[in-house]
């Protein structure tokens, strides 16, 4: 039997087989380590696959420079390598999608069903209980998208700069300098989005009880507030982002001046290089998506804790 805390009392968590049972101490652990000790080898297994499925895509870069310079030297074998690590990488993917779907599905139907058992069973009112049974799907959500895109911006940054010290060492401190910039304004963005999450979910716990009632001046102030919450989020992550690509055009400008001014280096390893730079300023990109789905949880995780 696995527990989840949600509240000052813990969510119990049947597995769908009773082959197996573990407990976790109420208030020692939170609902993503109930989920993962609960899914285990179900999420490592689709891990598994999605880090295949990137160790492809970051050879990507490499096999098409590979390619290129073949080609212009009349030789096929640079392109019959990318063809084979392309439709290798399109078959993993294809089969870790359908998969995860299968996963994902069974383990919020889980999930969803114990914690409104549990919570009706505590009294916990209607309104309260239909709203936290629709945010527990962020919960699942953080497994399904965000463990893989923080997996794959690893790759992309990690992965990246590694290839690039392939083909240039110079290239690596330059794109290092874009890591303090994206420390700084995403440790502010964290602060600010854990508080418009938290005024939001306020809001999105009265829903069943506005539309209980059906007073139309009550329901439109509810959804004008619903709104003008993802508005302020939306913004928010706006402003991070047209902040953060100041810096990622400076480090793209400057990438640009010392791979051409290189008189030895051929075509193939250019178009590689820019690959590998615009792949890891993609992986910078996605932090703040991570931040902003952390400070949801950080919110929910306190939320479903209370009575």
């Amino acid at each position: 039997m696995l527990t989840v805390p949600v509240h000052s009392n813990p969510i119990r968590l049947t597995p769908l087989t009773q082959s197996r049972q573990a407990t976790i101490p109420p208030g020692k652990a939170s609902p993503l380590h109930a989920i993962f000790a609960h899914n285990r080898a179900k999420l490592l297994l689709t891990y598994f696959l999605f880090n295949l499925e990137n160790l492809l895509r970051l050879s990507q870069p490499l096999v098409l420079g590979l390619a290129i310079n073949d080609l212009l030297h009349e030789s096929s074998f640079g392109l019959l390598l990318f063809v084979a690590q392309h439709l290798t990488h399109l078959l993993i993917s294809s089969l870790r999608q359908m998969y995860d779907t299968r996963v994902y599905t069974g383990i919020y139907t889980d999930l969803a069903t114990k914690l409104v058992v549990e919570q009706r069973g505590r009294e916990v009112g209607l309104s309260l209980v239909a709203a936290r049974s629709s945010l527990s799907r962020e919960f699942v959500e953080f497994f399904e998208y965000h463990v893989p895109l923080l997996i794959k911006s690893l790759y992309s940054v990690v992965g990246a700069l590694l290839m690039l010290a392939f083909y240039d060492r110079v290239l690596v401190p330059i794109c290092l300098g874009l890591l303090l910039p994206a420390v700084v304004l995403n440790r502010i963005y964290s602060r600010r989005t854990f508080e418009l999450n938290r005024q939001l979910h306020d809001q999105l716990e009265h829903e069943v009880d506005v539309i209980d009632h059906c007073q139309e001046p009550s329901v439109r102030r509810h959804y004008t507030a619903v709104a003008s919450w993802r508005v302020k989020l939306s913004d928010c992550e706006a402003l991070n982002f047209g902040t953060m690509e100041v810096f990622v055009l400076g480090v793209m400008v400057l990438a640009m001046l010392r791979t051409c001014s290189s008189l030895t280096a051929s075509p193939g390893d250019i178009f590689a290089v820019f690959r590998y730079v615009l792949m890891l300023l993609m992986g910078i990109d996605g932090v703040p998506k991570l931040v902003q789905q952390f400070s949801r949880l950080r919110d929910l995780t306190q939320r479903f804790r209370r009575t």
